[in-house]
């Protein structure tokens, strides 16, 4: 029986990388409309207890005090630093900073500093170092 539901095998399974490699990459900033990565505040991606990829951002931001570890992350997100995105089956997805993206929704702003790393780069730094189809 598979663990992961299928969004989470299609985007984050489907590639591998290092996140402090990705720290280390020296790339230029830019503006992206938070409505580009609202998807990821759908996304199963954070625990929930003991069980992985059961608890979406939009959950704890409309329960935060159900969900107090991860109502702190995002309060504790520091919007001092860029998100790290990458196009990835054709839509954004987050390398890095996914608490910064719901700290930024929460805010209402309409956009956030972000980095784009290139499919090169993923490839290069990811721990096994391609992109699985």
């Amino acid at each position: 029986m598979n663990e992961f539901p299928k969004i989470v095998q299609d985007y984050w399974y489907s590639i591998d990388w290092n996140v402090e490699e990705i720290w280390k990459l020296d790339l230029p900033t830019t503006e992206i409309p938070v409505r580009d990565l609202e998807w990821h505040l759908d996304v199963p991606i954070w625990p929930d207890g003991e069980t992985r990829y059961r608890l979406t951002p939009r959950q704890v931001l409309a329960d935060p005090s159900r969900y107090v570890a991860e109502a702190k992350r995002i309060d504790d997100a520091s919007m001092a630093y860029p998100i790290d995105v990458f196009f990835n089956r054709d839509r954004l997805m987050i390398l890095d900073g996914v608490h910064r993206l719901a700290k930024a929704w929460r805010q209402n702003r309409k956009s956030m500093r972000a980095r784009l790393v290139p499919e090169g780069a993923v490839r290069k730094i990811g721990t096994i170092g391609a992109i699985r189809a």
